[in-house]
């Protein structure tokens, strides 16, 4: 008995420590996570299933196909006929019996049709578009977990700013208030303290506010319940540990064919270019093979099933093989319009394609300035903190001597807290132009 409740205390601890560690996400684990778990994923997974449904729906086609049907009738009312006998006397003739009952099997086999070998070309052609958006959403997605979970790095660390603002204009409030009631310190000094102090609580109490709603989004974006709690294992200096080598993926080479977007389309090219295939196959014959099977039995007993002993009349038997060729000849020029119409968009997918190959490569310059700027305007805002918070402690020392005014320091102090939040705004903004120049290099492409 106590090994059975220390087995089942052991499974319980094992599984309290998996749900403990599955809330416990890295940024590689939460993407990892969001594309078997996002709601956008596991959309067109689905519909990459049913692609492969309508493939082999489309092989069957090619297959033998057989049917079996039987039937069995009571007639209620048989049809009577009055004729004339060798003497004029007229007699009634009753045709039919009470009950009939036949049995069939037929089959086919389709011997030759384009549009069926371009069906299932086609089908294919289905399934690889279905895998490609697949790839696609689960590259969207990794892209947005990234930019969710750099804004929760971001409002974390901000608070935490902010709360350590607090605690540094809590004890200047505290020191100021006792020197002024020594008289060593003026009343307006220690209200322009309190003011900076009251309006940090209530950035606190916005920031908190702003913290959750990233957290929900993070988790939404990553198909968890936004209910549930869950811990960030990454940090924002983690993050930033390339910025001392950023430049490294601005020197990456770029290739068009590598992007999800170039890909679908030329995916959809193969699609159009197999749908001009079978509207010029249109013109060639179809050939079926046909075989058919019919049995008629007649009875006067309901039991027209259970025997040869049962029926009237064992029935006629009907039995034939054929082929069946159809072949268009005058359709109204209707299908060679429907061959232009194809061929046309054909010529504006190859459009698509040069349109989309120079887009690619402006998105792909765009994200690589834009980076390069967003890492120089992070490590100059570095750089400004470092100044604005040597700033600020001066002006601090100087203020709790009396050298300066309440007014000076209440300028160092903000001036210090902006270079705070335009560092972590560049820390943030750094992550997320990193992020896109990793999708369009195809680093999320699966």
């Amino acid at each position: 008995m106590n090994k059975v409740v220390l087995t089942c205390i052991g499974l319980l601890w094992a599984m309290l420590t998996m749900a403990q560690s599955s809330s416990n996400f890295s940024l590689q684990e939460a993407q990892t996570y969001a594309t078997e778990h996002a709601y956008s994923v596991q959309t067109n997974v689905l519909e990459y299933e049913k692609s492969k449904k309508v493939l082999m729906e489309n092989i069957a086609r090619g297959l033998p196909q057989v049917f079996a049907s039987a039937n069995w009738t009571k007639n209620i009312n048989l049809q009577s006929f009055v004729v004339s006998g060798e003497n004029g006397d007229l007699q009634k003739l009753t045709i039919g019996t009470p009950y009939t009952a036949n049995g069939i099997i037929s089959a086919e086999q389709l011997i030759f049709d384009g549009s069926y070998i371009i069906a299932v070309l086609g089908s294919e052609v289905l399934k690889d578009n279905a895998l490609n958006e697949v790839e696609k959403s689960s590259i969207d997605i990794k892209e947005q977990v990234a930019n969710a979970y750099h804004l929760v790095l971001v409002s974390e660390r901000t608070l935490q700013i902010v709360k350590d603002n607090l605690a540094f204009i809590t004890t200047n409030y505290n020191e100021s208030k006792r020197m002024f009631e020594v008289g060593f310190m003026e009343e307006q000094d220690v209200d322009q303290l309190e003011l900076i102090k009251s309006n940090l609580e209530n950035q606190i109490d916005y920031l908190e506010k702003q913290n959750n709603i990233a957290y929900m989004l993070l988790k939404f974006n990553m198909g968890i319940d936004v209910e549930q709690t869950i811990t960030l294992t990454d940090d924002i200096e983690k993050l930033m540990l390339f910025s001392e080598d950023g430049n490294a993926i601005l020197n990456e080479n770029f290739s068009v064919s590598q992007h999800i977007d170039y890909r679908i389309l030329e995916t959809q090219e193969r699609g159009q270019s197999l749908n001009l295939k079978n509207e010029k196959v249109a013109f060639l014959p179809k050939l079926k093979f046909n075989y058919f099977y019919g049995h008629n039995m007649f009875s006067s007993s309901a039991k027209i099933w259970s025997g040869v002993e049962n029926l009237d009349y064992a029935g006629n038997i009907q039995q034939y093989i054929g082929l069946n060729l159809t072949v268009p000849i005058i359709t109204g020029g209707s299908r060679v319009a429907r061959v232009q119409q194809a061929k046309i968009n054909l010529d504006q997918i190859s459009i698509y394609k040069e349109q989309l190959n120079d887009n690619l490569k402006l998105q792909y310059a765009t994200a690589k300035a834009e980076y390069s700027f967003a890492l120089n305007s992070y490590n100059i805002q570095l750089k400004n903190t470092s100044l604005a918070k040597k700033i600020r402690d001066t002006s601090s020392k100087k203020f709790t001597e009396g050298i300066i005014s309440s007014l000076e320091f209440t300028q160092a102090e903000n001036q210090y807290q902006e270079a705070l939040k335009s560092a972590i705004d560049a820390a943030n903004n750094v992550l997320d132009k990193k992020v896109k120049l990793e999708k369009i290099l195809g680093k999320y492409n699966n």
